[in-house]
């Protein structure tokens, strides 16, 4: 008797165990898929954001064609339409970039409805500077951008930056500065040295952007600057990947 109760025992417990185990198991399976169906919504939420900063953007530099693709290592819609606003706003004389793109045929499209300033973009890839001449051709820019070759060479605090005697004497005083290169990411500072190497053709007020500013290396980057440049003053912006906004003198 004892014999079939202690048997009796040992498997209403493995049949609980068993019964435990499966609603472990859908307990699991539930929960992930709580979490797909989040993530999903947040995705979707995001799609909709940058679709809607994309045709506000098309709108305001009524483009006679649609702009290239965008996101991933390109500026997102939201950055860029940020940077159209400023530029259409202030009116500046002289652009200078951190990497070519997209943001270039922004730019340039912004000075071309200003009727007056330039932009310079400094491009350490040869392959991605005839891609972006090529995009300045094809919208007809090309006489209100330049892209201007500049390989990376060593400096302090950061691993390189882009060559200092690449652009040209002749510019006009850097009135907006984008700092969206040379390539970085995660708790990289490679951008750091942007306002130490270009500080001599920013004589005046000037407004900088950085892109990616939600990244742990962009925001010690923006602590840094504001620390060695107290005349700057810090504005965040909503932007998918994060977007800093300095204005002030250096």
């Amino acid at each position: 008797m004892a014999y079939l109760i202690l048997l009796a025992a040992v498997v209403m417990l493995g049949l609980l165990g068993y019964v435990a185990h499966k609603v472990r198991r859908i307990h699991m399976a539930t929960y992930h898929a709580l979490e797909e169906a989040i993530a999903a919504r947040r995705e979707a939420a995001a799609l909709f954001d940058q679709l809607h900063a994309l045709a506000s953007l098309e709108k305001l530099l009524a483009m006679p064609q649609c702009l290239p693709p965008m996101r991933n290592w390109a500026g997102s819609p939201d950055m860029l339409l940020h940077l159209a606003q400023l530029l259409l706003k202030s009116r500046p004389r002289c652009v200078a970039e951190c990497s070519s793109g997209v943001s270039t045929v922004v730019a340039a499209r912004c000075m071309q409805l200003n009727g007056q300033g330039h932009v310079y973009s400094l491009e350490h890839d040869e392959t991605y500077a005839a891609k972006t001449r090529e995009l300045l051709a094809r919208y007809d820019l090309t006489d209100w951008a330049s892209v201007v070759i500049a390989p990376l060479e060593p400096v302090a605090g950061g691993p390189g930056w882009y060559a200092r005697d690449a652009l040209p004497q002749e510019m006009p005083p850097i009135d907006v500065l984008v700092v969206d290169g040379p390539p970085a990411g995660g708790a990289s500072t490679a951008r750091y040295p942007a306002l130490g190497q270009l500080a001599s053709r920013m004589p005046g007020e000037v407004t900088v952007f950085l892109d990616d500013a939600d990244r742990p290396g962009e925001q010690a980057v923006v602590e840094q600057w504001l620390k060695e440049h107290p005349g700057l003053r810090l504005e965040r912006l909503q932007a998918e990947k994060g977007l800093a906004k300095l204005i002030g003198t250096l």
